[in-house]
């Protein structure tokens, strides 16, 4: 079938890549896996045909090498036509997609988390309910874009398509913008970063002096002004990195002193009610927690809040900063992605978070 497609697409004039056929691994000192990244990037529109074969797993991705370059495609926004063997859409929706939702189900009870591709594909191997001839992974696959609201078009063995038809109004619709390219884009974050953090300090110079944290409210609202909200997204090694959801901008700061066997409240500014102290053995207190902890920042979550806390370890003082997270979010999506979370608020704009634990470790209570 892909073979077919191949061929009429030269014949009409455009220029298909396919691995088997006019890239595959000659270039032996190319890794294979960003070779074929970089090809779905250098395309227009994106093919996806599905059927049983589910493509060359990698372990340090835990996904294959189709499945990549799907999520390649949908990340740069290419056009995508995705087309499924009749007979395996048939059997996902009829008898494999609730196995995947009780495999699910059953390791999120045991382990607090989602499982990973290679977890779903172990469990699915050797079942007796599914068609043996089909790759495990072909399920997962399938599965991951239902989630995602991707549209199949359905494939039928035997039943010849005019590909020439079905192309020819779509190929000449023009070509979608070539992305940015990656190098630009890093440079352009760190000027972002390197401005918004100068802005920081011309905004806070004039408070510098007012050393008691009581007396620096200002300073705390321009800092809690500058924790902006994000998209959180999952990075694939050093392939790219997917959206899994959002936060929004911090809405509340608290701190908190040690004072003997107590954690107390030194200071608080926006939407929060805060305790007045917590005993430091308290393993029900995200300040105590932190504060007898070696690392300097910790994130919790409270689904029923739908919020996130950002504890900040400054000497013997602890900063909490507020962020709601979007209504996606449960305590098994947190457990899962806690570090992309820690990762996406943390590098909003790591030196105003330097800049605060230093003058934070400082002031008097």
């Amino acid at each position: 079938m892909r073979n077919a497609v191949f061929e009429e697409l030269s014949a009409m004039g455009h220029a298909p890549l396919m691995y088997e056929r006019n890239f595959g691994p000659w270039d032996s000192h190319r890794d294979s896996v960003v070779r074929c990244l970089e090809k779905v990037e250098q395309s227009d529109i994106f093919l996806l045909f599905i059927k049983d074969k589910g493509g060359t797993f990698y372990p340090d991705y835990d996904r294959t090498i189709t499945h990549l370059e799907y999520m390649q495609a949908a990340r740069l926004n290419k056009t995508i036509l995705v087309f499924v063997e009749t007979s395996v859409k048939n059997a996902f929706f009829g008898t494999v997609k609730p196995i995947l939702e009780d495999i699910t189900n059953r390791h999120v009870e045991r382990t607090g988390g989602y499982p990973k591709a290679a977890d779903v594909t172990a469990a699915l191997k050797g079942h007796h309910q599914i068609p043996p001839y089909v790759d495990p992974y072909v399920w997962f696959l399938i599965d991951d874009l239902v989630k995602k609201g991707v549209y199949f078009e359905d494939l039928s063995l035997g039943v010849a398509i005019n590909w020439r038809d079905y192309f020819s109004d779509l190929l000449r619709r023009g070509v979608l913008l070539l992305p940015l390219e990656m190098t630009f884009e890093a440079y352009i974050k760190q000027i972002q970063i390197y401005e918004e953090f100068q802005l920081f300090i011309d905004l806070s110079i004039s408070v510098f002096q007012q050393l008691p944290i009581q007396n620096t409210a200002s300073l705390f609202r321009i800092f809690m002004n500058h924790l902006k909200g994000g998209v959180i997204r999952h990075r694939y090694g050093n392939l790219f990195s997917e959206d899994i959801g959002t936060f929004a901008d911090c809405s509340a700061i608290t701190v908190y002193g040690r004072s003997d066997d107590k954690m107390t409240l030194a200071f608080q500014l926006g939407a929060t009610t805060s305790e007045p102290h917590f005993l430091i053995d308290d393993d029900q207190s995200y300040v105590s927690i932190t504060a007898k902890r070696d690392s300097q920042e910790q994130l919790f979550f409270k689904e029923g809040k739908k919020t996130l806390y950002l504890t900040v370890k400054c000497r013997d003082r602890v900063m909490t900063c507020h962020f709601r997270a979007d209504s996606s979010w449960d305590s098994k999506k947190f457990v899962t992605f806690r570090d992309d979370i820690l990762y996406a608020i943390m590098n909003q704009n790591p030196m105003i978070f330097e800049f605060a634990r230093k003058l934070i470790g400082g002031m008097q209570l």
